[in-house]
């Protein structure tokens, strides 16, 4: 509560000393009034012209085409339009298109022009709705009218050249990368039937592969040497019937003796075993074949029988011996034959064995011809699809813009200058002025400070103070300070009158006239 009390104690005398410097606020508010009101009244009017467009982005077109046409996204382009409007290249360009390049005498001055520009030239969005307004001020009208609309020009151009040279590079860059991959192809597809063309017998397959080639070879080996060894056992069997004593025309038959039934009842012999192991002796199967056998081995005992006791029996012998021979000669050509089928089978898995090593690194090489064949044809083929995308939207973009401009409020001249706002400008001037009063008041007090009460006594000499005596000549001093008094409210009241008759006279004569001088003109 102290501190607090000491604070407002301590404003009071500031404030208590300001008062007594009272003189100082009066004089350097008249002086800082005159000169400011004077310089706002001397600053020439800014005319400000403005301009809104919309820019519709959604078209019949858009639905239509989705999923087909490669389209841009509208409302990212516009935006960025309207954040590059301002680049040097289009300031530029309006600088040019409205004559004020020639303005400028020198680089320096041209700089500063182009830097102006980019300062006073306003582009505002007022987002979801596409509305952008454009805003310039000038000391001329009519120049500020030729900014706007030079501005509106290049914001229109600038998307229009835009989309078509975007087109025109999306287009040149695909038919590049087309031609690029079409070589590129041809080269993989050469490479590719070269391959096939040398190595296609050990090139694996969706069918079949070297190892299940090899496999094959194996069985057919083995399927022959199977073959040439019963083919050579039934020739030693054969050539066992022409042995010495089976053909001698002798009323005995060797034990030996081979009669035409013996490979039948072999066969039957082993058939009837497989059966017996499937199936039991009830077996229709195994009951025909035992008939079959019981009959053979009947038909060969007579045979035999006949050969023995007939009288044509070396006859017979003879005849029987001739086709024994034949059968050996030809079960020695078979033999031959087969044996070169086994020798050219043996080759073959020869060959197949020897190439083993080579086999991954020839599945690996076609893995990757046939990888980079694939990976040019999807994207020769990707590439495709989208160069005709991309000429599809371009003849959409022909048929109808994606973004349509549309002129809401096209700029005009101005008729009233926009600033400067003087009204406001007085105003400032004017608390101004007594706030820079109140200030050199102050540090007037602070410098030369005048003693006003017993509190600020004892705080500047913090010496006990036991009382204060009252001036002598008081009345008189009274009289001085109450005149005092009156000089600074009839100086204030003549310094806000003063304002008041300026204000006044801006709201009625100012803005008017120099507008209606300025059109005249």
């Amino acid at each position: 509560m102290k501190q607090l009390t000491e604070a407002i104690e301590q404003i009071t005398t500031y404030s208590r000393g300001v008062w007594l410097h009272r003189r100082y606020v009066i004089i350097t508010a008249w002086l800082a009034c005159l000169l400011g009101w004077y310089v706002v009244h001397q600053l020439p009017p800014v005319y400000e012209s403005e301009s809104k467009l919309y820019v519709e982005t959604q078209t019949m077109l858009e639905p239509l085409l989705k999923g087909i046409a490669i389209r841009n996204n509208p409302d990212q382009e516009i935006k960025l339009l309207a954040k590059t409007l301002l680049s040097r290249p289009n300031l530029v360009k309006i600088a040019r298109e409205t004559d004020l390049d020639l303005q400028a005498v020198n680089d320096k001055q041209y700089e500063s022009l182009i830097d102006t520009l980019m300062e006073d030239i306003k582009i505002q969005s007022s987002g979801r709705e596409n509305i952008y307004v454009i805003r310039y001020h000038n000391k001329s009208p009519q120049l500020a009218l030729k900014v706007v609309q030079a501005t509106l020009n290049t914001f229109v151009e600038n998307h229009l050249g835009s989309s078509r040279a975007d087109s025109k590079g999306a287009e040149k860059f695909l038919s590049e990368q087309i031609a690029e991959y079409e070589t590129r192809l041809v080269e993989a597809e050469r490479k590719l039937s070269e391959f096939k063309k040398n190595k296609m017998f050990m090139m694996p397959s969706s069918e079949s592969n070297y190892y299940s080639r090899l496999s094959a070879e194996k069985q057919n080996l083995e399927s022959a040497t199977l073959e040439l060894q019963q083919l050579e056992t039934r020739l030693v069997l054969a050539k066992a019937q022409l042995a010495p004593g089976s053909s001698d025309g002798g009323s005995t038959v060797s034990p030996d003796f081979v009669t035409p039934f013996d490979e039948r009842i072999a066969s039957l012999n082993t058939s009837l075993d497989g059966l017996l192991i499937k199936y039991t002796e009830n077996h229709p199967d195994v009951v025909e074949t035992q008939r079959l056998l019981s009959f053979l081995k009947q038909q060969r005992q007579e045979m035999l029988t006949q050969v023995a006791s007939s009288d044509q029996s070396a006859g017979v012998a003879n005849e029987y011996v001739q086709q024994l021979k034949m059968n050996v000669s030809e079960l020695e050509a078979q033999v031959a034959s087969v044996r070169v089928k086994v020798a050219a089978y043996s080759r073959k898995v020869v060959e197949f064995e020897s190439r083993l090593s080579q086999i991954p690194e020839i599945e690996a090489e076609y893995t990757g011809l046939n990888r980079d064949y694939e990976i040019n044809r999807s994207q020769y083929e990707a590439l495709l699809t989208r160069r005709e995308a991309a000429e599809l939207a371009r003849k959409a973009d022909v048929s109808e813009q994606d973004a349509q401009f549309r002129v809401i409020d096209p700029p005009r001249v101005p008729i009233t200058p926009s600033g400067p706002k003087r009204l406001l400008l007085y105003t400032a001037v004017l608390i101004g002025a007594f706030g820079l009063g109140v200030m050199i008041a102050f540090i007037r007090s602070q410098i030369s400070p005048t003693l006003i009460s017993v509190s600020q006594l004892r705080t500047i000499s913090e010496i006990p103070v036991f009382g204060f005596v009252s001036h002598t000549n008081k009345p008189q001093l009274l009289r001085r300070i109450r005149l005092h008094f009156i000089y600074f409210v009839l100086l204030t009241g003549l310094l806000l009158t003063l304002y008041a008759t300026i204000m006044v006279n801006e709201l009625l004569f100012g803005g008017t006239a120099e507008a209606i001088s300025r059109v005249l003109k």
